[in-house]
């Protein structure tokens, strides 16, 4: 199977090539069919095994529908990705902006790490994103300033989530949970599974 089997959009096989991608790995070929269903997904994956542009890139597929038919004069964050770490989020928000990086419409990503001034931060959000990716840590930050909308938001993306899980996550999970729509797809990746990722992934899903 190759990247080109999937329905993705001219623009987005041509940053997939430019990246010399050709042959997905193991959980992108079960992850990317999924997303693209509309289905809220729960996978085991390790840290190198390709995970994130399982979400990514068809993400970018289904924000490029939607945007196409956008009337607003600015982006409205409509992904929320929340990592354990400020070396994935970076990560991600390369992925993001490197793979979208030939759309039509541009696709504007912010990241979120804690070490940087929160004010730029928030300035950054207020001018306007389709794509937050953040440290759960300063996200919940982020969510106390209560100066972001956040009611556009259509799918979160939970990653290694047992490592957030091990930074306290847990008790914070709620409070981000009420502050997002209802009605939106979930994506949730973690290397592990005991019983307290299953129960969250319930709440989640």
């Amino acid at each position: 199977m190759l990247f080109s089997n999937f329905p993705f959009s001219k623009a987005l096989l041509k940053a997939i090539s430019e990246k010399n991608y050709t042959t997905p790995t193991a959980i992108q070929k079960k992850v990317i069919p999924l997303v693209l269903e509309s289905n809220d997904v729960m996978a085991k994956a390790q840290t190198g095994s390709g995970k994130s542009a399982s979400f990514v890139l068809p993400l970018l597929e289904l924000l490029a529908q939607k945007k196409s038919k956008d009337t607003f004069k600015k982006p409205r964050i409509r992904i929320l990705v929340l990592t354990p770490t400020r070396e994935l989020t970076l990560q991600i928000a390369q992925d993001f902006d490197s793979f979208s990086r030939f759309q039509t419409k541009p696709v504007k990503t912010v990241s979120l790490i804690g070490g940087e001034n929160i004010g730029q931060q928030l300035f950054d959000i207020q001018q306007g994103c389709d794509v937050l990716v953040a440290t759960s840590g300063r996200f919940i930050d982020i969510l106390s300033k209560k100066q972001t909308n956040l009611t556009h938001i259509e799918f979160l993306v939970l990653d290694e989530a047992d490592k957030m899980l091990d930074l306290g996550f847990a008790q914070e999970l709620q409070s981000v949970l009420d502050s997002l729509p209802t009605k939106r797809q979930n994506l949730l990746f973690s290397a592990t599974y005991p019983q307290k990722m299953i129960q969250i992934a319930k709440r989640i899903t």
